[in-house]
């Protein structure tokens, strides 16, 4: 199973590793006995309450394996999906690119009827104004169904400045004689001179490594509608680099109108930003003013990274499965072993233990068969919740680039419960539940 796992995660796929845990899991089984011996070899300096359990469950073990069994390949099967969940989640954390300054928002719009005047007077009921501007993106018209591509390089390089492109404002290149607000991780000082630039009718290219030179390269690409080059250009204006943290930027560069015009395009509308902090109760007074007007039309604030829900929901459905999968396999056999083992409680009995030791008793029986079966279903399930982040995390997944080999995050919290929590948590039951006192089997006159 473990080598079958190692074969999936390094280029196997899914299917090897799902097969791989299949084996682990019937291999498991197959040691259950083997365990659940060793567990009451080991028992003797444990309270009597706990060796008491540990041997008779080793006596009777076609009583105990099947139970141990089924709450292993529960924990299993909860550690191996709480692992591949977390890892996606983490992995999406970690490589969280913001698509504006922190706290700055941006109405968008689709489809036709759209009323840019009347959107932007519904956000200035709410904020100031001054703090609305207005986007505006370059377009290439073609005829046809062509289109036109536009490429920012530094001169003497063939390569783009960017390796990841893409944001909120339909399209990566806008147009402006200033530097758009909302545009993350640029200071003060770099959006100063950003400005100047624009100011003069120049260029700002964004960049992922540091470039230095005061000369930007434009190339646009012709396309016809069967995807053949038809017409290039090459356009080389004053400009400044401005560089982003990673790969990524929501825009590749911001060009100055005079310069749209040389290129031959045009500009359009495409969102107002809303250049200052949002707060939550301001965000739904907009959005609600926005929802009444026509049009499909939406604000988004950055706020950072935002857990999904459903990734919550997920971890806590697998938290409760194996919660009520656990609680009745441990009950069931607990209380059959509590039957089986009447006459030898009776003995206890008549020998002087206490009331309260078949409590005990009836709590040490749940412990052993929960807490083995889930220490064991952790151990095997973590093989395949580790193997599935390499091809669910590793690069190139979810269109991410570079990063680390995978990401793997164990949900601690999930793990540790399941392993630990539950377990104490049925002993806790059953010794709450369970008869202190036996009835009366035997009367000698």
């Amino acid at each position: 199973g473990v080598a079958g796992a190692a074969y999936g995660a390094s280029g196997g796929g899914e299917i090897a590793i799902a097969a791989s845990a299949i084996v682990s899991v019937l291999a498991m089984i197959l040691l259950v006995p083997v365990v659940v011996l060793a567990v009451s070899r080991l028992a003797g300096r444990l309270p009597l309450p706990l060796r008491f359990a540990a041997r008779d469950a080793a006596r009777h073990r076609t009583r105990t394996v099947p139970a141990v069994a089924a709450v292993a390949a529960t924990v299993a099967g909860v550690v191996a999906l709480g692992i591949a969940v977390s890892s996606d989640e983490h992995q999406n954390q970690e490589t969280y690119q913001p698509s504006l300054a922190d706290g700055y928002g941006l109405v968008t719009a689709y489809g036709g009827g759209v009323d840019w005047p009347a959107y932007r007077d519904a956000v200035a009921r709410t904020v100031p104004e001054d703090d609305v501007s207005t986007v505006q993106a370059l377009v290439l018209p073609v005829e046809g169904r062509g289109f036109r591509q536009l490429e920012v390089a530094q001169p003497g390089d063939t390569d783009p400045l960017l390796v990841s492109v893409g944001g909120p404002f339909a399209s990566a290149t806008l147009v402006a004689d200033r530097l758009p607000p909302g545009l993350p991780g640029i200071d003060a000082t770099e959006a100063d001179r950003a400005s100047r630039v624009l100011a003069s009718g120049g260029v700002v290219a964004f960049a992922s490594e540091a470039v230095d030179g005061d000369r930007v390269v434009l190339r646009t690409a012709e396309y016809s509608g069967r995807g053949r080059v038809v017409d290039r250009q090459r356009l080389e204006v004053a400009g400044t680099y401005v560089q982003v943290d990673g790969d990524y930027s929501p825009v590749d560069a911001v060009v100055a109108p005079a310069v749209a015009d040389r290129l031959g395009g045009r500009t359009r509308v495409t969102g107002l930003v809303v250049d200052a902090p949002i707060t939550e109760a301001a965000e739904r007074s907009v959005d609600e003013a926005l929802t009444a007007l026509p049009g499909q039309v939406s604000l988004s604030v950055e706020r950072g990274y935002v857990a999904d829900e459903e990734t919550v929901i997920v971890q806590l459905i697998l938290a409760a499965l194996g919660a009520v999968l656990m609680l009745g396999g441990t009950l069931t056999a607990t209380f059959l072993a509590l039957s089986d083992a009447r006459p030898d409680l009776a003995t206890l009995s008549a020998v002087g233990a206490s009331p309260r030791s078949r409590r005990a008793i009836a709590a040490a029986y749940a412990l052993v068969v929960g807490l083995v079966g889930a220490v064991l279903g952790a151990l095997v399930g973590a093989i395949p919740g580790v193997a599935i982040t390499y091809p669910l995390t590793g690069p190139g997944s979810s269109g991410t680039t570079g990063g680390p080999a995978t990401y793997l995050d164990v949900p601690w919290l999930l793990v540790t419960g399941v392993v630990l929590g539950l377990p104490l948590l049925t002993a806790a039951v059953v010794g709450l539940t369970a008869r202190s006192r036996l009835p009366l089997v035997a009367r000698l006159d």
